[in-house]
């Protein structure tokens, strides 16, 4: 049912429904790691995080890991933002993307929840009203 919920969020957002091509599924961005993240204060912010699906395959120790891509979410209309923890490396846990109740912040329309949980490094929350997502099939340069 989680998975439902969260692979309707994708369809609402600009490229959501490629991505979700892509992976099969919703990504859990399960040890993922944040590229990098650009903050605008006007236009569009960008989160690059480095993705795949994790496989139940093993090679030698390591589990094998399949469909690399770099993910890049656009985030606009900042209303809330939270980062913490950004170093050298910022492996995270995951990344939950879900709306939430717009009247919090006094707005008429959508307003999206970004979440990153951290493992080792970054950890963000963003509250916007424009979320877009795209992505380039591969590893990062």
């Amino acid at each position: 049912m989680e998975q439902d919920h969260a692979a309707s969020i994708y369809e609402l957002i600009p490229g959501g429904k490629e991505l979700l091509d892509w992976f099969g599924k919703v990504p859990s961005f399960h040890d993922a790691e944040i590229i990098d993240l650009f903050l605008r204060r006007n236009g569009a912010s960008t989160l690059r995080i480095h993705a795949w699906n994790m496989t139940n395959k093993v090679q030698g120790r390591y589990f094998i890991l399949e469909k690399h891509a770099v993910v890049e979410f656009s985030i606009a209309r900042i209303v809330y933002l939270e980062l913490d923890g950004f170093n050298h490396q910022n492996a995270i846990e995951g990344l939950k993307l879900s709306r939430m109740d717009s009247a919090k912040y006094g707005k008429d329309h959508d307003v999206f929840e970004l979440l990153i949980e951290p493992a080792y490094g970054m950890a963000g929350l963003f509250h916007a009203q424009e979320i877009s997502v795209s992505f380039r099939p591969g590893k990062p340069e």
